[in-house]
């Protein structure tokens, strides 16, 4: 009986455990543009880009939500002009990675490491710690890559998930990306959407978010206009 007791100690903390995880938020959709579907229905895993929230998720191909990180976009708002310093949407890959193994305060310009991040300069649009440049996969947003539009460490962390104040990257904490780079790869898919600056071809979808963060895409069965979609 002694030795039981232990095992049966064990089993009741992981019932426990159990019950009390909380379910994983799940992205859906039905209706939206084609590029948006298209995004949805992959079966590998993505980032989907939350403007309004400043908020990053990474998803399973079931679109379960793996992790979110708070952000900081462009402070100029969303767009796809070159020079306008705005945050491209649509739908986007990651086109390669930078700053393997590298430390969490390595600072790079042009995607080349040029030092340490000095605390003296914390003004300047600092790129540390890892990058991922974005490549658009859409007709709008073709010269993402040429605009050198990347997902990147900050050191304007304090502004994260508050402010958007990027010169049209995606911000992140320069730790949380080094999570984020470790689980995905080049050709993962990118979806970067603003509810309130809405590309033409996606006025049927609208984000809801609840209380506890959890992302849906509100179900809308009527008739898709989608003869914007690329």
């Amino acid at each position: 009986m002694k030795s039981i007791k232990p095992l049966l100690q064990t089993l009741t903390l992981i019932l426990l455990s159990s019950l009390c995880q909380a379910p994983k938020a799940q992205m859906q959709i039905i209706g939206g543009s084609k590029a948006q579907r298209q995004f949805f229905n992959l079966s590998q895993e993505k980032i989907y880009i939350d403007v309004e929230t400043q908020t990053l998720y990474l998803t399973t191909g079931y679109n379960t939500v793996i992790s979110s990180y708070k952000i900081s976009t462009g402070r100029t708002g969303t767009g796809e002009g070159h020079g306008s310093y705005k945050t491209p949407r649509g739908q986007f890959e990651i086109y390669s990675k930078v700053g393997d193994n590298q430390d969490p305060m390595s600072k790079y310009k042009a995607r080349v490491k040029v030092g340490t991040y000095d605390p003296a300069h914390a003004r300047f649009d600092n790129i540390l710690s890892r990058i991922l440049t974005l490549e658009g996969k859409q007709e709008h947003n073709k010269n993402t890559r040429q605009r050198c539009v990347y997902i990147h460490g900050t050191s304007a962390i304090d502004r994260l998930g508050k402010k958007p104040c990027s010169m049209g990257c995606v911000r992140m904490c320069p730790y949380q990306i080094i999570d984020l780079y470790k689980q995905v790869d080049s050709g993962t898919a990118v979806y970067i959407h603003d509810s309130n600056n809405k590309l033409p071809w996606e006025s049927k979808a609208t984000v809801h978010i609840d209380a506890d963060g959890n992302v849906l895409f509100s179900q809308r069965r009527d008739k898709l206009e989608i003869s914007y979609a690329a």
